[in-house]
């Protein structure tokens, strides 16, 4: 039974209070100032009920499952490792770990790259080796392919940097005893998280997601493939004429599966450690192709299996498919900052004052209610955490999502682009020019209110301030001693630099290291 936690409730319950108040703002503060200010109300009001009281529903539904029974694996099962380019050395490891595994299996390797070194290892490790002619659907071709060639009841996709444990199958083939399950997701975790400042954050902004969401989902029958470290039903995909293609297929794939009816299982364990991204090139690669493809998603086959979901799935779709829209309502607070901080007269600096304070419990009030969610469903292996650097690599990336949503809503494509496993030192510049920009403009504005327009201290200034903040957090990160292009540099001129810690970080395991 799931547990009841009081302090969540009451949170929740101020929450929906604060939020109340916070939509009040719009009609009676924000048409009186100008009936423009409508034309962003629906936006608020959307997202507000969707990403925050849509999860807050999904917190309260949040329970684990009992031990899964330890019978007899009588199922059949094909495992996946799928590659394109990634490092040999990554890839023997996660093979090696998937033979490992108790239980019979047949392990594959789906090899996009057709890489001869690769088919060495497979032959040596007994692993099965599988290329097609050309990488039509990426990954989701990449599978399909493998799915004509194979026969196994149960079918299971390792993303090559996720290393199963021993016990991974007798913790999870179980749940297909029940005909009707179609997949199962088990959780993902992070081996690499000392690796970098951006390998902290980027797995600090998963806890939320794999812990309380996830196990919160689950309750509600809608939880979500991830990628990785998933078992579906043969015959489960043949109903939906395999794997779906797209740059979110995963989440393409579940939802088809669920409009299918088929029900899903999500096992909040451990099983098979990745690894996060390791720099911000990884990080906006990944970032930028889940947000278009999961806009996409919710832009068009979403609205189309709307009538087949449940009303629970229904609204575990609509939080997935909306979470990147945190990059727009950055996007807009910011401007709205600057050009206020700046051009702002009297009266829109009093009009912009109120909103903050009406907004300031909302936000705060979402807060507590994650904090406390996390802290009540943390996982015992998932380390505590501030959140700061989370919350400073999200908001500095507002970009990347702001684009993605634009390109969603103009039909643009993005070509697919697999998440890069190794550090990349060479980072785009135009990754960061709109953060720089925008750090400078808050600067600028900052001087001009306090120093030139002399303008007391206000809730506007404290805004900007932190705003300011997180942006200077995620640069100041990369361009600290992380940075392979500081360090190369500083080199250069003699100076010491400070050897870099783990540069190939190994997931722990017990008995599958070979």
């Amino acid at each position: 039974m799931a547990r009841v936690n009081w302090l969540l409730q009451g949170c929740i319950i101020a929450g929906l209070i604060a939020f109340l108040v916070y939509l009040s703002w719009w009609f009676t503060y924000g048409i009186s100032y100008s009936p423009w200010v409508l034309l962003f109300f629906p936006f608020a009001f959307v997202y507000g009920v969707v990403q925050l009281l849509g999860n807050w529903i999904i917190y309260l539904r949040a329970r684990r499952r009992p031990e899964l029974s330890r019978a007899s694996l009588n199922k059949t099962v094909d495992v996946f490792v799928t590659t394109y380019g990634e490092p040999e050395r990554l890839v023997e490891r996660t093979l090696s770990a998937a033979c490992s595994m108790d239980g019979a299996h047949r392990t594959w390797l789906l090899d996009d790259g057709r890489a001869s070194a690769l088919e060495k290892i497979a032959v040596r490790l007994g692993v099965g080796y599988l290329v097609r002619p050309d990488n039509r659907d990426a990954k989701a071709g990449n599978l399909n392919a493998a799915l004509e060639r194979t026969n196994g009841e149960i079918v299971i996709i390792f993303d090559v940097d996720h290393a199963p444990e021993s016990n991974f199958l007798s913790e999870t083939v179980g749940y297909f005893e029940d005909p009707d399950v179609g997949f199962v997701q088990v959780m993902l975790t992070f081996a690499n998280e000392r690796q970098s400042w951006v390998s902290k954050a980027a797995a600090e902004t998963a806890m939320d997601f794999y812990n309380p969401t996830s196990l919160g989902m689950d309750g509600m029958g809608g939880a979500t493939l991830m990628g990785s470290n998933a078992l579906i039903r043969r015959e489960a995909l043949r109903s939906i004429n395999g794997y779906q293609p797209g740059l979110a297929e995963d989440l393409a794939t579940s939802l088809q599966l669920q409009a299918a009816g088929w029900r899903s299982v999500y096992v909040a364990k451990p099983l098979a450690p990745g690894l996060a991204p390791p720099d911000l090139t990884a990080w906006f690669v990944q970032q930028f192709k889940w947000a278009r493809g999961v806009f996409e998603l919710l832009l068009t086959v979403y609205p189309h299996v709307f009538h087949k979901l449940t009303w629970g799935q229904r609204l575990c779709y609509a939080v997935r498919t909306t979470k990147y829209w945190i990059g727009p309502l950055v996007t807009i607070h910011l401007l709205a900052t600057i050009l206020i901080l700046v051009f702002g007269d009297f009266d829109l600096r009093a009009i912009f004052h109120q909103y903050l304070r009406y907004i300031t419990p909302l936000a705060l009030a979402d807060a507590a209610i994650r904090y406390i969610a996390l802290k009540t469903w943390r996982h015992s292996s998932t380390q505590s955490t501030s959140f700061v650097r989370a919350i400073a690599l999200v908001y500095s990336t507002w970009p990347t999502y702001t684009l993605a949503w634009l390109m969603a809503l103009t039909r643009i494509k993005l070509g697919f682009r697999a998440t890069p496993k190794g550090t990349t030192p060479n980072l785009q510049p135009l990754w960061l020019l709109p953060q720089v920009v925008a750090l400078l403009l808050l600067g600028f504005g900052l001087w001009y209110t306090v120093v030139f327009a002399h303008h007391s201290p206000s809730l506007l200034l404290v805004f900007a301030l932190v705003q300011l903040l997180l942006q200077l957090t995620m640069l100041g990160a990369w361009v600290g001693w992380e940075n392979a292009i500081t360090r190369k540099f500083l080199q250069r001129i003699k100076i010491p630099v400070l050897k870099h810690q783990s540069p190939i970080v190994e997931p722990s395991r017990r008995a599958n290291d070979s």
